[in-house]
């Protein structure tokens, strides 16, 4: 019998490929929907804080009185507010939206509980403007009330047919100033971020399909 020769060399079995990692893509993609997510939070932030410092709340949207007004007279006219020693207060003359350049021919006039007469002739810390529906308000005046108590107010004929007269707290310069720069930001803010946010997110998701075809071929 033929001896039968021993066997040679064995050729050791080709490793698995190992399959890609998709934490890269995942982490990417995941950053770049946060970061989404914070330029609509940011915008949205923008716009509320946008909206409640451009409106005087002097008018409502139906024309009427806003909640912060504390009186409403006629021009010409007369009548009576509860004032607080101290406040400051801002005179806005009402007329139709169609009205060019309307004025009070005089400043409004009130006389205190104890007698004393006070112009509203002084400056507004903010000076408002608002149009809304058929009506149109811009602050005329600002004064302090001296006491606290029950003013008699005379106001004026104004230089067109239909005004009236609000009484409203007058606004604070700085903290309006800084609710404009606040806005400012925002808005650079939510534009950064939705401009960094959207190739990140694109990039990802492209990265993760490719990372994901390579491990179906491994």
């Amino acid at each position: 019998m033929t001896p039968t020769p021993p066997p040679g060399p064995q050729t050791p079995p080709a490793p698995a490929a190992r399959r890609p990692s998709l934490a890269g893509p995942v982490w990417l993609t995941v950053a770049g929907a946060v970061l989404l997510v914070g330029a609509v939070v940011a915008g949205v932030a923008t716009t509320v804080l946008l909206v409640g410092t451009a409106s005087s709340g002097v008018l409502r949207l139906d024309g009427q009185a806003g909640d912060v007004v504390v009186a409403e007279i006629d021009a010409p006219g007369a009548g009576t507010v509860e004032l607080e020693a101290g406040e400051r207060y801002a005179v806005h003359l009402v007329v139709p939206a169609d009205a060019d350049d309307a004025t009070l021919d005089e400043d409004v006039l009130l006389q205190t509980p104890s007698g004393e007469v006070v112009a509203a002739d002084g400056s507004p810390g903010v000076d408002m403007s608002s149009t809304v529906g058929q009506w149109s308000a811009d602050t005329v005046g600002a004064f302090t009330a001296p006491e606290t108590g029950t003013y008699t107010v005379a106001v004026p004929p104004a230089s067109v047919a239909d005004a009236h007269v609000l009484i409203a707290p007058d606004r604070d310069f700085a903290p309006f100033l800084r609710n404009i720069f606040g806005t400012v930001l925002g808005m650079f803010v939510a534009i950064g971020l939705g401009i960094v946010g959207v190739p990140v997110l694109a990039g990802g998701i492209v990265w993760w399909a490719l990372r994901a075809r390579s491990r179906r071929t491994a």
